[in-house]
């Protein structure tokens, strides 16, 4: 009785590793090779950052359904074993836990697999009549792609399986009149693996506000929030999502004088962004407005401005490595589109992109 105990002791310690799930690049049995291969297309999708991403994220999808997922740092090709099946597969750059400004959702639907941008702390951008609107941070650059559906058949596991069988087992032998048929087997298991190809493009895009002002130069530091952003991208669909949201513009603003002397320059601000909504473009229909608070230099004036962008924002084409440009100018250095309050310098210290809290003690808002 104690042997036979300790018999069914082992047999349940053995079914129990038998059963431990292995990732999906180590999964053995009737399968075919398949290489994914990622073609990164400097020429046209350049990377933003001068670099590739350090890791992609597959997801697999067999007969319509999830089938696995696994992050590897091998972003240019990866190998996996297929059992029979339609498959399609899509992926996105590192993994979604790696993302602070975005989260993902949704990410075992092939068609409902989506990026979402995270709520920001930043109360100070919620106006009048926005309240409905979430306010969120700018995304991190991410990259995604998909795959044509592609078939595994019995056939294709047969043929694979009998050569890549003969290969191993010509290999394990000795003698140099092997070395020939060596080859050939080596050819064969290399003509029937599968290879998968995906071209992977940024969905970020960028948005930048240029603003011309008289007395530019009183300028301290400026921050901003936009209304009837993209919240979402359907990263299978290859479109922005419906939700919107309001995206803010802090420490990303740069000054230009353009005539020192008549003391008329330009702010320029530019975030990133999934873009417009519902993979909407730019039309007069569009009901979204810029909130400007510019800080002057006497550390106590703010202006507050607000821009009606409708349909002035133009969609140009994409600094490289970027989905798309979306640009509006408000104003020229011969017409400045505002005219900040002349006021003195408190202490020393010119233009800088650093917001603090500001307490509001003037307000001018313009619609323009």
């Amino acid at each position: 009785m104690k042997k036979l105990r300790w018999i069914i002791i082992v047999l349940i310690i053995a079914l129990a590793a038998a059963c431990e799930r292995r990732p999906l690049e180590y999964t053995f049995g009737p399968t075919v090779k398949t290489i994914v291969k990622v073609l990164w297309e400097v020429n046209v999708h350049a990377y933003p950052d001068g670099e590739k991403p350090t890791g992609i994220t597959l997801f697999f999808f067999r007969n319509g359904k999830f089938y696995n997922s696994f992050t590897t740092p091998n972003v240019d090709s990866c190998t996996v074993e297929l059992p029979v099946g339609n498959y399609r597969l899509y992926m996105i750059s590192q993994s979604p836990e790696e993302y602070w400004k975005v989260g993902f959702q949704n990410m075992r639907s092939f068609d409902g697999a989506e990026s979402i941008l995270r709520q920001s702390s930043s109360k100070w951008a919620i106006r009048s009549g926005m309240e409905d609107e979430a306010v969120v941070e700018n995304p991190e650059i991410i990259y995604a792609g998909t795959s044509a559906e592609f078939e595994v058949t019995q056939s294709m596991v047969d043929d694979y399986q009998y050569y890549s069988t003969s290969l191993r087992r010509k290999l394990s032998s000795n003698g140099s009149k092997l070395e020939k048929q060596i080859k050939d087997l080596e050819q064969a298991v290399q003509y029937y693996t599968i290879r998968v190809p995906i071209y992977p493009y940024n969905i970020v895009s960028q948005l930048q506000f240029t603003i011309y002002a008289a007395n530019a130069d009183v300028l301290k530091s400026v921050r901003a929030s936009t209304s009837g952003m993209a919240r979402s991208f359907e990263l299978t669909r290859n479109t922005t999502g419906k939700e919107e949201a309001i995206q803010i513009i802090t420490n990303e603003w740069e000054r230009t004088m353009d005539n020192p002397a008549m003391r008329i320059g330009h702010i320029t601000g530019t975030i990133t962004t999934f873009g417009l909504p519902n993979g909407e473009v730019p039309s007069a229909s569009r009901d979204s407005s810029l909130n400007v608070s510019a800080l002057l230099i006497d550390n106590a004036t703010i202006a507050n401005y607000i821009f009606s962008i409708g349909d002035k924002i133009q969609k140009l084409d994409p600094n490289p490595g970027y989905r798309a440009l979306y640009r509006v100018v408000f104003g020229s250095a011969e017409n400045p589109a505002i005219t900040l309050p002349d006021v003195k310098p408190h202490s020393g210290g010119g233009f800088t992109a650093s917001v603090f809290d500001w307490e509001e003690e003037i307000e001018a808002d313009i619609n323009i």
